[in-house]
């Protein structure tokens, strides 16, 4: 019986390895889009609808550092740490009606984010 269930989890393993690639690719195909709308709202000065979208990358954010982190890759969990941070800055800056400083997180957030694009960590994780 312990082998019939090793080997039911051995077969299941690949297949949810599969699917969290999946969920994670659209988790960032969101994340881009939030990110080129929190744009749009910073250079309109829409402080609320920036808010809103840089709490909602913030939050994915969250999910990100955790996902390369049990994936253990260090050097794309900083990167994933720093952008948490840029968009948790956004927030703050936002909220106190500091554009300008959001902004400059804006360009932290996009520095982190092509950095990690370049570097193409998903295909480490097949």
């Amino acid at each position: 019986m312990k082998k019939v269930l090793l080997l039911a989890l051995l077969a299941f393993a690949p297949n949810r390895a599969a699917d969290d690639v999946a969920r994670h690719k659209e988790t960032m195909d969101q994340a881009q889009e939030w990110k080129d709308d929190l744009k749009d709202a910073l250079d309109a000065k829409a402080t609320t609808k920036a808010i809103k979208l840089a709490q909602k990358l913030a939050k994915s954010g969250a999910g990100e550092t955790a996902y390369w982190k049990n994936a253990r890759q260090n050097d794309i969990l900083k990167l994933a740490t720093d952008n948490l941070e840029a968009a948790r800055q956004i927030v703050l800056s936002a909220k106190a009606g500091r554009l300008d400083q959001a902004l400059q997180a804006y360009d932290r957030l996009e520095i982190t984010c092509r950095a990690c694009h370049d570097l193409h960590p998903e295909k480490r994780r097949k």
